[in-house]
């Protein structure tokens, strides 16, 4: 099951358990009015997931004596959760009239504005962006990237809904894509808040944990290149020192050095890939480790 749809799935559950007949109210109100197609003409809502197309056919019954009609097709192809296309209609221009009074609109008044009458209670809001989600909205896995957005048809209510969410501090990015106006988060936290706000725990902690492996991950990466750039400039340091005590070996100044500077030279020929604490413990008796970088630099400096 992809991310999404689990995700709206879980939201559905949700929805179930909902015992405030406004709040369900509310979220029908939402999943109808963010549709795509929801007009006093004709009400389409067409959805890959069946769990939503379910609840709405029940809720539409229940809660308005409305008689919806479900339609399913089957694609060959794609996920296999995507491949069920689930269409509701209303067909009943009577009902559609009955619903559009029963969401409180004025006979003249357009259907691209949200009627906050319907929202009654201080969960209605929650709700009623819950079914906007549920209708009109999409997110991908956190696996792959940070993104949720919701697709109106209509800038008017696009412009409504984005008021709405502002309100509730879930304030969202927009854009134009075609004919289409999104609403939008692109950011993990702002995405982790939003499922939260609508009841979507479960997604909004999956996300945060990915973001937590992802952080670790990032970290232990440069931790590991950091290393690996010490390393190297430690095995570049060994390999000049080496090439220097070689040098002062074959023109006799090595001799000619004082007793601890020798030492130090000759361990780091016999051991010319260790560090500079591993060399500061061959030593007899032990030294420091920047007691050694200070021979080391003697040495290099050594006859120049």
């Amino acid at each position: 099951m992809s991310f999404a749809h689990e995700t709206k799935a879980g939201l559905v559950a949700l929805s179930e358990t909902m015992k405030r007949d406004c709040c369900r109210r509310a979220e029908l109100y939402g999943i109808l009015c963010m549709s795509g197609v929801f007009t006093r003409q004709k009400c389409k809502l067409v959805t890959s997931c069946g769990e939503l197309a379910a609840l709405t056919i029940k809720w539409l019954g229940d809660l308005y004596s409305t008689t919806g009609n479900l339609y399913v097709t089957e694609k060959k192809s794609g996920e296999a959760d995507e491949r069920s296309s689930n269409k509701i209609t209303v067909p009943q221009k009577r009902e559609l009239e009955r619903l559009f009074h029963s969401f409180r609109y004025e006979p003249d008044e357009p259907e691209t504005s949200i009627k906050r009458e319907m929202l009654r209670c201080p969960n209605c809001a929650a709700a009623f962006i819950r079914g906007a989600f549920l209708s009109a909205g999409t997110i991908t896995d956190p696996e792959k990237s940070y993104h949720l957005e919701m697709s109106l048809t209509s800038e008017a209510l696009a412009d409504d809904f984005a008021a709405l969410l502002s309100e509730q501090e879930l304030e969202p990015k927009r854009m134009t894509r075609k004919n289409e106006h999104v609403l939008y988060y692109k950011d993990s936290e702002s995405i982790e808040n939003f499922l939260a706000y609508i009841g979507a725990n479960t997604a909004a902690f999956t996300i945060m944990n990915k973001k937590i492996e992802r952080g670790l991950r990032s970290d232990a990466n440069r931790i590991a290149n950091s290393e690996l750039a010490n390393i190297g400039k430690t095995v570049a340091a060994a390999g000049d020192q080496i090439a220097a005590i070689h040098t002062l070996m074959q023109s006799g100044e090595l001799e000619r050095m004082p007793d601890e500077l020798r030492q130090t030279a000759m361990l780091r020929l016999e051991n010319d890939d260790a560090t500079l604490s591993q060399l500061a413990a061959l030593h007899t008796p032990p030294i420091t480790k920047s007691g050694v970088n200070h021979r080391l630099k003697k040495i290099m400096a050594w006859g120049r």
